[in-house]
């Protein structure tokens, strides 16, 4: 038996057909772990944009509710609102026609309660709209992003509201004035009775104490005779009788003197004041102050339609 042959050496270069390197196990382990970091890393940048957004549009949407809320509080009250104006109207209505001055005054006290009532009722509503105003910009940090809209557009609703409740506290605020104004004037009215009651019965004494009261409660009224609203017929009328009151004590003067060239002068003078007092025609201004209110119950009412849209 012979030897195989000999193989020819092999060629110079690289064998044709070659394997891959195979990587360590180290290497494969690293790079796996880093593409499964930077998976973990987006998933909670996800999860935490995702959270920001749920949180900042739930946040959002308490505070518009808190803010829908109070207008719609408010805007409960209208009914209430709307029957006090026309009371109050009704109240001022009355001056150019009540024949009893001491009913005349009871009505000016409602009409200042009623008021002041009225103020107090939509001051609550003012509060709670503020509160909520201010509750729709807190934690601007969460929600600009999500709800900076919806919230500008509650904010706009509540400002619409408070512009309403303004509206009422001034008028009110301005009836106050006007009641306490009628009151005054009533009062002296009053006084003018007595005097002209005392006068009538020959008791000049009484009468004497009444001029004196009187003409103290008339410049009482006069001091606050530019109450909001109030015609300057009041004013006119009160300053004609002030001068009237004036001469009337120098009547009364001249009968304890038994001065008749006295009397007969202040008497004329008594006569130019009340002619000039009956000129002055104040059956008119119920209708001008209740036209200078009016514009305060259509602003709260269109206001707060626009509110509550």
């Amino acid at each position: 038996m012979g030897f195989p042959p000999s193989y020819p050496p092999p060629p110079d270069g690289p064998p044709a057909y070659t394997y891959p390197p195979v990587l360590g196990p180290y290497q494969v382990s690293r790079n796996l772990w880093l593409g499964i970091g930077a998976v973990i890393v987006i998933v909670v940048l996800l999860l935490g944009v995702m959270g920001y957004v749920f949180v900042g549009y739930a946040y959002a949407s308490t505070r518009i509710s808190d803010a829908a809320g109070a207008v719609n509080s408010a805007s409960a009250h209208r009914g209430y609102v709307n029957n006090t104006f026309d009371l109050l109207q009704q109240q001022v209505s009355s001056i150019g026609t009540v024949m009893d001055n001491k009913m005349g005054k009871s009505n000016s006290g409602q009409l200042v309660s009623e008021s002041r009532l009225m103020s107090r009722t939509v001051a609550g509503d003012d509060q709670s709209l503020a509160t909520a105003r201010r509750g729709l910009h807190d934690q601007r940090w969460l929600t600009s992003i999500t709800s900076s809209g919806r919230l500008a557009g509650e904010a706009a609703r509540v400002d619409l509201a408070r512009k309403a409740v303004a509206a009422i506290r001034s008028a009110a605020a301005d009836y106050v004035l006007l009641g306490e104004f009628l009151q005054a004037y009533y009062q002296a009215m009053i006084d003018w009775d007595t005097l002209l009651a005392d006068a009538k019965d020959n008791d000049f004494v009484g009468a004497a104490g009444a001029d004196s009261l009187f003409s103290t409660d008339l410049a009482s009224a006069l001091q606050i005779s530019n109450a909001p609203g109030l015609p300057v017929e009041f004013n006119e009328f009160l300053v004609a009788v002030q001068a009237y009151a004036t001469d009337i004590g120098k009547v009364l003067n001249a009968i304890a003197a038994r001065d008749k060239s006295a009397f007969d002068a202040a008497d004329k003078l008594v006569l130019a004041d009340l002619a000039k007092a009956n000129a002055i025609d104040i059956t008119s201004t119920p209708a001008k102050i209740n036209s200078y209110y009016k514009h305060y119950r259509d602003d709260f009412n269109s206001d707060m339609d626009k509110a509550t849209a």
